[in-house]
C-alpha cells in the first residue's frame, strides 16, 4: 500500500541528514512494513531489530552505551559488522521506546542511517533529535490508491483546485467509495481484508483483534493504575459521539469523576495515538475524543444506525484526516445560546469555520452565529463539508467529504 509519508523518507535519504528519522503512530497504522518497504526499495540491505520482543538485545544497547560505547560502535558490534560498512545500509529500531536508554543517545548517532518505530509520541524535547514523521490510518486518497483508484485521486485534487464540479457519474462513484471506507477505515490490515475479500464483512473482526492489541498497549505503557483509566475512556467514547453534543462526559463513566483525574491517561493516549482529542476553542478543559480510524468507530456501534451515529462518523472521519494532513491549529466553538461548529480551522491568522452536513439541505446558522459572536472579520468565509458536489459562492466552498484530504 502505498503511504504519502514515504516522500518524508524519501526526502530524509536525498538530504543525507545526520539526523535519526523516527516514525510514530498507533498500533496497526504501518509504520514498519513502510520502513521496510522503503528499506528495500533504496538501500541494498536493512537491519531490522524489534525491542518490544528482543530484550536481548535491549539489554545489550543498555550495557554499551552506559559504559561509554559511542551508539554507532555499539551497532556495528551487535551487527557483526564494520561501521563503514554499515553507512551503505540502513538500520531499524522498531519499538525503540522500549530501550530507553538507546533512544535517548540517537542524538550522537550522526554516522549511520538509522529509522527508529516508537508507538508512542515521545517529549517535545525528545523529538528534537529525530526527524519525525507521524504516521495514521490510510487517508481516503491512500484508500483509493491502494484499492486500485488512483487515477480518482488526480481528479479529485484538480477539482479541489479550481471548485469546478466533478463529472456527476464520477461523483456518484466517489460517495459510494467514501461509503464503503466510513466501515473499512484506514487501517491497513482493514483495508487489505477488504481488498482480499472484495467486502466489508469481515473488516470487523479485523477491527476487534486492532483493539485488542491497543488494549495491550495501554497496559504496558500505562501501568496498571491509570490503564484502568485508561480504557474506561476508550470504551465510553462510542457512546460520547453517540450524543447531540459530542463533548466529552465524565459522568458517562462514572458520578463523580472530574477531568483532573483522567488527564494523565488522556495524555497517555494521545501520545499513543488511541485518541484524537480535539478541544473548545478558548477552553482545553472542554474537549472532544475520537478514535483514530472511522472503521472503528463504525464497528463499535455493532449495526446501530440513526442520525448521531452518522453524524459521529462523519466527524470521526474529518478529524482523523484533517490530523494527518492539516499542520495548523484545530479547534471545535461553541456559544452560550449553543450554537456549534464542529471544526474551525486556523492558518496565516485566520480562523475558517467547517460545516457538516449529513443531509442535502439546512442553513448554516451556526456559521453566522460564530461570525456574528466574532465581529465584523475581514473575510467570513467558510467549508461546507457534504455530500454535494463541488462549488463555491462569495463566502462558501463547498467540498465533497471525499476531497477533504487536499484541504492542508
Amino acid at each position: 500500500m502505498k503511504r504519502n509519508a514515504i516522500n518524508e523518507l524519501v526526502q530524509w535519504r536525498e538530504q543525507k541528514t545526520p539526523v535519526p528519522f523516527l516514525l510514530t503512530g498507533t498500533k496497526g497504522t504501518g509504520k514498519t512494513y513502510l520502513a521496510i518497504e522503503f528499506a528495500l526499495a533504496y538501500y541494498p540491505q536493512y537491519l531490522y531489530v524489534n525491542f518490544e520482543l528482543n530484550s536481548i538485545a535491549e539489554r545489550f544497547f543498555c550495557e554499551k552505551i552506559l559504559s561509554g560505547v559511542s551508539v554507532s560502535a555499539a551497532i556495528a558490534d551487535f551487527f557483526q559488522m564494520d561501521e563503514e560498512i554499515l553507512t551503505e545500509l540502513v538500520i531499524i529500531f522498531d519499538e525503540i521506546s522500549y530501550c530507553p536508554v538507546l533512544m535517548n543517545a540517537m542524538k550522537h548517532c550522526k554516522t549511520l542511517p538509522v529509522i527508529c518505530i516508537s508507538g508512542i509520541l515521545p517529549s517535545s524535547e525528545m523529538q528534537k533529535q529525530f526527524r519525525v514523521c507521524r504516521i495514521f490510518p490510510l487517508c481516503f486518497d491512500e484508500f483509493l490508491s491502494a484499492v486500485g483508484n488512483d487515477w480518482y485521486v488526480d481528479i479529485i485534487q484538480a477539482h479541489f483546485q479550481t471548485l469546478k464540479p466533478v463529472p456527476d457519474i464520477v461523483h456518484q462513484e466517489l460517495l459510494a467509495l467514501f461509503e464503503e471506507y466510513l466501515i473499512v477505515g484506514g487501517m491497513p490490515g482493514a483495508v487489505n481484508e477488504y481488498i482480499s475479500s472484495k467486502s466489508v464483512y469481515n473488516v470487523g473482526e479485523v477491527h476487534c483483534t486492532l483493539k485488542n492489541r491497543m488494549r495491550a498497549v495501554t497496559e504496558a505503557i500505562c501501568g496498571e493504575r491509570e490503564a484502568g483509566k485508561a480504557l474506561q475512556i476508550i470504551r465510553v467514547i462510542p457512546e460520547q459521539l453517540k450524543r447531540e453534543n459530542k463533548k466529552f462526559r465524565f459522568n458517562l463513566i462514572r458520578k463523580g469523576v472530574t477531568y483532573a483525574l483522567y488527564k494523565d491517561s488522556i495524555l497517555a493516549l494521545e501520545q499513543s495515538g488511541m485518541v484524537l482529542r480535539l478541544n473548545e476553542q478558548g477552553n482545553e478543559t472542554h474537549f472532544k475524543l475520537y478514535f483514530p480510524d472511522v472503521g472503528m468507530l463504525y464497528s463499535s456501534f455493532t449495526g446501530e444506525e440513526n442520525a448521531e451515529i452518522r453524524k459521529a462518523l462523519l466527524e470521526n472521519y474529518v478529524m482523523q484526516t484533517l490530523e494527518s494532513n492539516f499542520t495548523n491549529p484545530i479547534h471545535f466553538w461553541e456559544s452560550k445560546a449553543q450554537a456549534k461548529v464542529d471544526f474551525i480551522l486556523s492558518k496565516n491568522g485566520i480562523e475558517t469555520p467547517v460545516e457538516l452536513r449529513t443531509s442535502l439541505t439546512g442553513k448554516a446558522k451556526s456559521i453566522a452565529s460564530y461570525y456574528a459572536v466574532k465581529g465584523n472579520m475581514q473575510e467570513q468565509r467558510y467549508y461546507r463539508f457534504g455530500f454535494e458536489n463541488f462549488y463555491s459562492t462569495s463566502v462558501l466552498k463547498q467540498i465533497p467529504y471525499y476531497a477533504v484530504f487536499c484541504i492542508k
